[in-house]
């Protein structure tokens, strides 16, 4: 069976996501689209059609994936009258979600909806849920001395945290060190503060959970979280924010409680969603309670949830959602 779909491939959480279900035979047809801002990568989908965001043409891409059963998008079709016309050319769309990056109403509806995670599924009831697929190497952790944050490119609004996470760190009581990872320069003037080793840059894919004892995220809003379930999954318990679906799939005695949440919304025409308050002080206390304890146990807990995520036991559903089984 042959599943297209339209995407970057890029050094963002789109365009990893992408390469992901490409690298593991889901995705047989993908179309790259050229991203405004950040560089991309042409070996990734070699051979692939692309065409910049600003110029995606609906007949050209079509005709394109008219040689394919189905076509799953990830967050977005980019251009939302792609659905009736691939459903006009006899070819099933698909789409996942993530609900604060959707419009209020949707321009028009695909034929399957595959929800990410229990937060998505609340929100487009009409979908099935499937998690998304985790690929990384097991290790044992046993005490929490380091703390690992992959800030990324900040994220929408700041909501992976990094902002509070490194005013936490004013506040510790603990002799705690933390490796942070960022896309984003502007963080470098914390470099050699009271433990903080500050990594600017882009760093390989498969070094991003290798050192390290606690995954730190204090994450406002985010249905999908990679990070997360990819941390988990290497055997980093994870300490992240205390809300739904976090708190349906992590240790929650690990997890920080927020102050509070508001609703939130990304613009005018987007879905509005809760997001979360993370006070600094609730970051450095519970940091500073889990420094150098056993971790042992919720490392195992990761390996186990690895072994339910896996790409075996994960890729027979999205090919029976999407009609190719």
């Amino acid at each position: 069976m042959r599943v297209g779909t339209l995407c970057y491939a890029t050094d963002q959480g789109l365009g990893v996501l992408a390469r992901a279900f490409h690298t593991h035979g889901v995705v047989t047809h993908p179309y790259v689209v050229v991203h405004s801002h950040h560089p991309t990568h042409t070996e990734w989908h070699r051979g692939a059609p692309s065409a910049h965001i600003r110029q995606l043409n609906v007949d050209d891409i079509v005709s394109y994936f008219k040689q394919c059963d189905a076509v799953l998008f990830f967050e977005t079709p980019f251009v939302w009258a792609l659905l009736p016309a691939l459903k006009a050319a006899g070819v099933l769309t698909a789409l996942m979600p993530m609900h604060e990056c959707m419009p209020a109403e949707w321009p028009h509806q695909p034929d399957v909806v595959l929800n990410p995670s229990h937060l998505d599924q609340r929100c487009f009831p009409r979908g099935v849920h499937i998690p998304v697929p985790v690929e990384v190497e097991w290790r044992k952790r046993d005490r929490a001395r380091v703390f690992v944050h992959n800030a990324g490119h900040g994220g929408l609004r700041g909501r992976n945290g990094t902002k509070e996470l490194l005013e936490a760190i004013r506040y510790l009581k603990s002799d705690a060190e933390f490796i942070i990872r960022s896309q984003d320069p502007n963080w470098r003037e914390w470099k050699g503060w009271r433990g903080v080793d500050i990594r600017v840059g882009t760093a390989p894919w498969n070094t991003l959970y290798a050192e390290g004892d606690v995954f730190l995220f204090p994450e406002k809003f985010n249905g999908l979280s990679l990070p997360l379930q990819e941390a988990f999954a290497s055997g980093m318990p994870c300490m992240a924010t205390d809300r739904f679906p976090m708190d349906q799939w992590l240790p929650r005695n690990l997890l920080i409680q927020p102050t509070g949440e508001a609703p939130a919304r990304i613009g005018p025409s987007y879905r509005e969603f809760m997001e979360a308050h993370v006070d600094p002080k609730a970051i450095a206390a519970k940091i500073d309670a889990w420094y150098d304890a056993d971790i042992s146990e919720y490392s195992e807990l990761g390996r186990k949830f690895a072994e339910r995520n896996s790409w075996a036991a994960l890729k027979p559903k999205y090919l029976e959602a999407l009609g190719c089984a």
